[in-house]
């Protein structure tokens, strides 16, 4: 009722309301490629099977699911014409379904029915009904205020085996965020074995790095990138937040990146919106790309990749990006302390994501985001993570090496060459 009692004050009115009323548009092919295909039903038969035959009977959940719709198509038709008329079905003439990926199941029947109105006299027509089963149910939730202005802290881990990929990094993120006075401070994190740091004065394993920060604040002489450095044997995502917590406001916003990660402006407002203080955080999934030797076998590289299925993935095995308030970090980290006492590993087995969900009563929301696109780069997952974390780790590395199609064309190529 309140979304019909708001429509109305937009510019095309009540036009601008989809049906079922709360529920997303459907879905708008781009090519023909993308069009959705309607499955043709009757009470019996099915004449879309999953072996490829025209025509199957219909069975088990399909049989469950056709006797459902049907039965509350003629609950509503009733409902909508009592008390004047009283319909009952006497046959399905035809019967469509498709599902639609941003809404849900959606149906057309073309019912015959016989009519019978309030002095008894009957009579026969034929009606089309359209129907919906959605993907979740919608409800209105009171969400707090929030503000595109807040500044976001984009905090980048870097050991020696990144070094090589924060050019690349720099010079998106400049492009993206120094040239528009993007509202957003980056610190880089650097992180040192023991013997590393011991070396730091004569040798310092990040001094190219150091440099580079230098040459871009020299371009840009309104931007500062601090950095902090840290000696750790044992890296994890735990240890350094208490490092970087203790150095920011109470009300920071954070963003924990990768050098792997190319951030845009589009990217940075989501997390401000989609992070709530005492509310929300917020792990994007981004867009992995696949390994190009595979990805592209026998093909020449694209200049730019886009974001389509033979190209890469969106990695939901991931959790490496968080958008979280220093203030919830704390709060989190608080209720931990007692189990970190007893069992110190846990700073090294879990991840923010696994702190947020197992310590906090926030929401922790995830969304994929178009906007943050990971470059391809063969990662070791930490063994000292915990189980699921570490499952998670090797199952996105798997995934990304590149689609199964060309995978199998390499399989087969390389059997075929062995057997010759």
């Amino acid at each position: 009722a309140e979304i019909k009692n708001v429509s109305v004050l937009a510019f095309d009115g009540n036009r601008s309301a989809t049906w079922p009323i709360g529920i997303n548009p459907s879905f708008e092919p781009k090519t023909r490629f993308e069009v959705l295909q309607w499955d043709y039903f009757s009470e019996d038969h099915i004449y879309s099977c999953m072996d490829g035959s025209a025509k199957c009977e219909l069975r088990g959940i399909d049989q469950l699911d056709v006797a459902d719709v049907i039965e509350v198509a003629m609950e509503q038709l009733n409902r909508k014409y009592k008390p004047v008329l009283h319909l009952n079905k006497q046959q399905l003439l035809n019967g469509y379904r498709r599902f639609d990926p941003t809404r849900g199941m959606e149906y057309i029947l073309d019912l015959q029915l016989e009519a019978v109105n309030q002095k008894g006299r009957s009579g026969f027509i034929t009606k089309r009904v359209h129907l919906l089963r959605p993907l979740s149910r919608i409800e209105i939730l009171p969400m707090p205020y929030v503000t595109e202005a807040t500044r976001v802290h984009i905090i980048l881990p870097v050991t020696f085996q990144d070094r090589e990929q924060v050019r690349q990094f720099l010079e998106i993120y400049a492009s993206n965020a120094f040239t528009t006075s993007e509202n957003a401070v980056l610190t880089f994190l650097f992180i040192y074995e023991p013997y590393e740091a011991q070396q730091a004065n004569r040798d310092d394993i990040f001094a190219g790095v150091k440099a580079q920060i230098s040459t871009y604040e020299r371009k840009y002489p309104m931007v500062k990138i601090p950095w902090i450095s840290v000696k750790t044997e044992s890296p994890s995502q735990l240890k350094f937040m208490d490092i970087i917590s203790k150095k920011h406001q109470v009300d920071t916003l954070f963003f924990i990146a990768t050098v792997k990660t190319s951030i845009k402006s589009e990217f940075l407002n989501r997390c401000r919106m989609n992070s709530i203080s005492n509310w929300q955080v917020f792990f994007p999934i981004h867009f992995q790309d696949y390994n190009p030797d595979i990805a592209y076998h026998g093909e020449p590289l694209p200049k730019t990749i886009d974001l389509v299925k033979e190209a890469g993935l969106f990695d939901r095995s991931s959790f490496d990006e968080a958008c979280f308030y220093n203030s919830d970090y704390m709060a989190t980290r608080t209720r931990m302390a007692a189990d970190v006492q007893e069992n110190e590993e846990l700073l090294e087995s879990l991840d923010l994501y696994d702190m947020f969900v197992s310590y906090s009563s926030l929401h922790v929301f995830r969304a994929v985001e178009p906007s943050l696109h990971r470059h391809y780069n063969f990662q070791q997952c930490n063994p000292r993570l915990s189980e699921e974390g570490y499952h998670r780790c090797m199952q996105g590395m798997l995934q990304g090496l590149g689609p199964r199609s060309k995978l199998a064309m390499l399989l087969f190529d390389l059997e075929q060459g062995n057997s010759t």
